[in-house]
């Protein structure tokens, strides 16, 4: 109450519900490049900031905006590219007619979709969500389907169930959160990684105090929801190849990002250089040539 009754330009004050239904008076910080300034880069010492996510694309300008070192002349900034060789171990697998989240039908679709895929690539996937609701209405429907390969739902114990997902060869994992970036999945384990729906950050406080800082919602999205979506992209397709040795079909199923629609550029800009096909049988391919013998005796296979 002290905080809201002063006045401090340099917080952002709001409300929200908390878990008994009453009211929580929150106040955050608008800005944190000076505290980073302060604790960090004013120091009389050099400073490696390293990381597989910090350039959406080779680009890092949305991340020293937000650390505060945009206009700091000290800066020497290199993308390096991964030694992993996309271009001969990765599929990239953008239909022409993915599912659309405006139609009724929507989870229908998305799921026979998965299932087809699951099909080509003889399970062996993992499936990024971008919300639980959507996660529940999958599992749901591929349980229906009474497919051949166990599929566990990444939930609270995580631990437990990554444990048992990589001890049931051939098995399907549906996530989100957390499971977008950290989690490690080297080998056949994931062969299949499908990304519903690209990754958008959440409009919050932060987000709309930002956005007054542009011209338009047109320039506030290339600007700082886009660059956001792409760092999260790379860090999903980050599940999929994990070794030198690692083979793995990626699919995106998000109508934005087919040819010629709004998100479809910004989406391959995220990503590594490979190849891409709109066919199912190309998929199928690039299973049965890179697969060794021992991939399609597993369990559920």
């Amino acid at each position: 109450m002290e905080l809201f009754t002063k006045e401090d330009a340099g917080l952002v004050f709001y409300a929200m519900e908390d878990k008994r239904g009453g009211t929580m008076l929150c106040a955050v910080a608008a800005d944190m490049t000076a505290q980073l300034r302060a604790t960090l880069w004013n120091q009389e010492r050099s400073a490696i900031l390293t990381s597989g996510a910090l350039a959406a694309g080779k680009d890092f300008h949305r991340f020293k905006e937000e650390t505060g070192l945009l206009a700091d002349g000290r800066v020497t900034e290199s993308a390096t590219p991964s030694p992993f060789d996309y271009k001969a171990n990765c599929l990239l697998y953008l239909p022409l007619h993915p599912p659309k989240q405006a139609y009724s039908g929507y989870f229908d679709e998305l799921a026979a979709e998965i299932a087809a895929l699951l099909d080509a690539c003889w399970g062996h996937a993992l499936v990024l969500f971008t919300s639980y609701a959507a996660m529940s209405a999958i599992k749901e429907r591929l349980t229906e389907m009474d497919l051949p390969w166990e599929v566990f739902t990444l939930g609270r114990n995580a631990v437990h169930t990554t444990q048992e997902f990589k001890a049931s060869p051939g098995s399907v994992l549906l996530a989100t959160g957390a499971a977008w970036e950290g989690f490690d999945f080297p080998g056949d384990c994931v062969s299949l990684l499908v990304i519903p729906r690209l990754l958008f950050s959440r409009p919050d406080v932060l987000k709309e105090k930002k956005r007054a800082d542009y011209d338009s919602l047109r320039a506030f999205i290339k600007a700082v929801v886009v660059p956001e979506m792409q760092i999260k992209l790379k860090q999903g397709f980050g599940r999929a190849i994990r070794t030198e040795t690692d083979t793995c079909v990626v699919t995106i199923l998000d109508e934005r990002s087919t040819p010629g629609q709004r998100h479809h550029e910004a989406m391959l800009a995220a990503l590594p250089d490979m190849k891409i096909t709109d066919s199912l049988e190309d998929v199928v391919e690039f299973i049965y040539c890179l697969k060794g013998p021992d991939y399609f005796k597993e369990e559920g296979s």
